[in-house]
């Protein structure tokens, strides 16, 4: 995670460094010049006059603004330190903060303008509340859910309670992760935060932009250009776990039109699990990735090209079952329990803002993923459920475990890889233009390889229908996949001012998208099934229209009302765990979804941009979304079924930068997610057991509330400091509530509510920074999943803190 405030020179004019009066999610104040700490640099670089950009309609009449000159003769006033203002917080005039910007439409516009909720994490807050990776950041917004299953293949993540209802394919995604214009689809989870700018949440359908891959909503994340300044930042932190960690960040000019940036981090620490056979932490957990980018521009800056490559690894993220949720100890046989997810490619982005008629922009990238996951086959920890099930006389029970305890008799090992090139091309209207619109074309080609190795050599095991069922299990043999596909799609969207207070949006996309499938099984030699080679081969293909209508209305210039009625598509696809082959059967694959959405919202800002306030209302109709078993008896065959849901709520946010001192940001969120057809879902597989899921059940892992609340202060110190010189003090505190929520679509187990706090306290300076930092501060012990009917599942994160130090330059 490289979030630096020296990201750009535009970095140095945030909050921290001054008097924090311009801490927004967008930083950068044109009216707020910081002559009293850069005016010598700022004068080599750049005509101050140059950086004041006026928001039309932004100022009222009591917003003090000031210039250069003004700064100048306070200057004068004000005593020096390392060359370090000690002008105060009050003595700051009010100013004007800028508006926050999103491009989640593929234009650049004023977040009050755009017509659904775009929630926005800036570099300040990513610091702040140190998250590392992509998962950390999104774990924190409300009506995001997010199933950590250790590789992204085994992950699910929901919006607004909208997504498959269980793991089907690493394919079958509902939102899309974007990084730098990319589409990483869901592997973007297990994308490392380097070098940061910004992370916008857009929440509801955005297929008719971001594709089918997001018809629950996208995230977009943007990372930091090089820039035409030197600069750098330099950060290390220890904390509890053994946590050891260190970034760093160098920007340099190369030429007057050349530039390149690098960044990087490192992180390691102890798992929070415990081995019980030995009371030693289950393994490492490590994290480390690197971001390079060269920038190219003419002397206007009318034509821009930035290259990236970038590679990420996450190692030994491998959760383990539990069946007591009073402590961290797992049993292990100290078998292996590691997995690695690792990111890597490069980027093109081409622009050009030459043209009278349109602003061009060119996007390619090459996107490669890998995953491999080694553990037991049969968990260790559940071994005594098993025996209970299986009626394991106890005498026996011994030589079972004494079996399971080697690694060639209980051996699972997933191994993933994905191989994507993308090419989008898109002309956007001119920012002056009246009407606002932007039309593209998206080609992707994405080869995938799934592998799924399991050893059972289980012969000195007593025989059993323990022994029997694991043997003849489909899963007990070799599994090659391949998943091939290719889509194509043009798009556009014109928001078009109707009447000088309304505005009109329309967008359209028509995709095409191609699967082919081939599957090879081959048992083991203890396999009853046999262990020839079986195989089976599929290709689906599939053309959709989807868009969105919506109308967008300026009560004021500060206050605006919208509605959008949106139709998203999610392609079909194969299960990856689809095991039919096995039985001689043919390749399993699931339909199509569609997805009807309508939300009305209103959003206000003051006129001098310090309250941002947000209501929203929804309501999502999803037809033949997907779900999938991969053991239904008699003959533990793999089926994929289609079920019908809806999901209803309301979202409040709040952001009010009250005085110079303070700020507070709430978000509130309700969620009403339920099936509403599960007609294909088979009766249970045995008497007493719950089905699969029944019309009426809740959507899994969605909460009905969740919400959070975090405040901020800052101020100056009374005192200089060593080192540090004239420095200012911050605390930034945030409280996260998810409430109750069904661990699974059986809706068998219902997972308690619980809250998180967390908390940093520092102090900054011109370039240093040293804070202490606390997750999880309460310690709470709450259930992350469970399982039906084993009632067995997985903590969430205990406590954890340290400390971090950062240099600026």
């Amino acid at each position: 995670m490289l979030p630096s405030k020296l990201s750009s020179l535009q970095y140095y004019l945030s909050d921290r460094h001054l008097s924090k009066d311009i801490k927004t999610t967008n930083k950068f104040n044109a009216l707020y010049i910081p002559s009293l700490y850069l005016a010598p640099l700022l004068s080599l670089y750049i005509p101050i006059t140059a950086l004041a950009v006026p928001y039309e309609n932004s100022l009222s009449s009591n917003v003090q603004t000031f210039n250069a000159e003004q700064f100048a003769e306070k200057k004068e006033l004000a005593e020096q330190n390392n060359g370090i203002n000690e002008m105060t917080s009050d003595d700051m005039p009010t100013v004007t903060l800028d508006a926050i910007t999103v491009n989640a439409r593929g234009i650049e516009e004023d977040e009050l303008k755009t017509p659904f909720v775009v929630d926005t994490i800036d570099a300040q807050e990513i610091e702040d509340k140190q998250y590392v990776t992509v998962t950390d950041a999104l774990r924190d917004v409300p009506s995001i859910d997010i199933h950590d299953g250790g590789n992204v293949g085994y992950s699910t993540l929901w919006m607004r309670g909208t997504g498959s209802l269980s793991i089907t394919s690493l394919d079958d995604n509902s939102v899309d992760v974007r990084i730098d214009g990319i589409s990483n689809g869901k592997t973007g989870l297990a994308r490392n935060l380097i070098d940061v700018e910004k992370v916008e949440v857009a929440k509801g359908p955005q297929g008719t932009i971001l594709g089918s891959s997001a018809e629950a909503g996208g995230i977009i994340i943007k990372t930091f250009d090089p820039s035409d300044y030197t600069e750098g930042r330099v950060s290390v932190g220890v904390g509890n776990h053994n946590l050891k960690r260190g970034e760093a960040m160098l920007n340099l000019p190369i030429t007057d039109n050349v530039s390149f940036r690098i960044a990087g981090m490192l992180e390691e620490r102890d798992n929070s699990l415990i081995k019980r056979e030995d009371g030693k932490p289950l393994n490492k957990k490590d994290k480390q990735g690197i971001q390079a980018k060269l920038r190219w521009h003419d002397d206007n800056e009318d034509n821009n090209v930035v290259l990236t490559a970038y590679h990420d690894e996450q190692t030994n993220n491998v959760p383990v079952l539990q069946k007591d949720f009073d402590t961290y100890k797992v049993a292990t046989f100290n078998l292996p329990h590691e997995n690695t997810n690792t990111a890597k490619g490069m980027n093109l982005v081409v622009n050009s803002t030459a043209f009278d008629f349109a602003d061009i922009e060119s996007k390619t990238g090459y996107h490669h993923y890998d995953s491999d996951i080694l553990r037991p086959y049969l968990p260790p920890e559940m071994l005594s459920l098993q025996f209970s099930g299986y009626r394991i006389p106890e005498d026996q029970q011994p030589i079972f475990s004494e079996v399971l305890t080697h690694p060639d008799n209980n051996r699972q090992y997933l191994e993933e890889s994905i191989k994507q090139v993308s090419q989008e091309i898109t002309l956007v209207s001119k920012p002056e233009s009246e009407v606002q619109w932007v039309a593209g074309l998206y080609f992707a080609n994405k080869d995938r390889v799934w592998k799924n190795d399991a050893r059972m050599n289980l012969n000195d095991m007593p025989d059993g229908l323990l022994k029997n069922s694991t043997l003849g299990s489909a899963n007990n043999a070799i599994t090659d996949k391949t998943f091939d596909t290719q889509t194509k799609a043009i798009f556009g969207e014109i928001t078009y001012p109707a009447t000088e207070s309304l505005d009109v949006i329309a967008g359209l996309r028509l995709a095409n998208e191609e699967q082919t499938h081939d599957a090879v099984w081959q048992g083991n030699d203890n396999n009853p099934l046999g262990n020839d080679v079986k195989s089976g081969s599929k290709t689906l293909e599939d053309t959709a229209t989807t868009g969105r209508f919506g109308l967008s209305y300026a009560i004021s210039p500060n206050w605006r009302v919208y509605a959008l009625q949106s139709r998203g598509h999610k392609f079909g696809g194969f299960a990856d765990y689809d095991n039919n082959m096995a039985y001689g059967n043919p390749l399993a694959y699931y339909k199509p979804t569609t997805i009807d959405a309508s939300e009305i919202g209103t959003k206000y800002r003051s006129a001098d941009n310090r309250l941002n306030l947000g209501l929203a209302l929804y309501r999502n109709k999803m037809k033949d979304d997907h779900m999938s078993v991969t053991a239904s008896p008699p003959e533990y065959k793999s089926e994929t079924f289609n079920v019908d849901s809806r999901s209803q709520g309301i979202e409040l946010s709040a952001d009010w930068r009250i005085t110079n001192n303070w700020q507070i940001k709430t978000q509130l969120a309700y969620t009403d997610a339920k099936v509403t057809d599960a007609s294909e879902v088979p009766p249970p597989a045995s008497p007493g057991m719950l089905p699969l899921t029944a019309e009426d059940n809740h959507m899994p892992q969605v909460p009905k509330f969740s919400g959070s609340i975090g405040m901020q202060y800052n101020d100056d110190l009374l005192f200089t400091l060593p080192v540090f010189g004239k420095a200012q003090w911050f605390a930034d505190a945030k409280y996260r509530y998810v409430g109750d929520r069904y661990a699974q679509a059986y809706n068998g187990i219902e997972l308690e509510s619980y809250g998180l706090v967390d908390a940093s306290l520092g102090l900054t300076s011109y370039n240093h920074e040293l804070s202490i930092w606390g997750k999880n501060l309460t310690d709470e012990r709450y259930e992350h999943i469970k399982i039906y009917p084993m009632n067995v599942g997985i903590l969430g994160t205990d406590r954890s803190y340290g400390l971090k130090y950062s240099y600026y330059y």
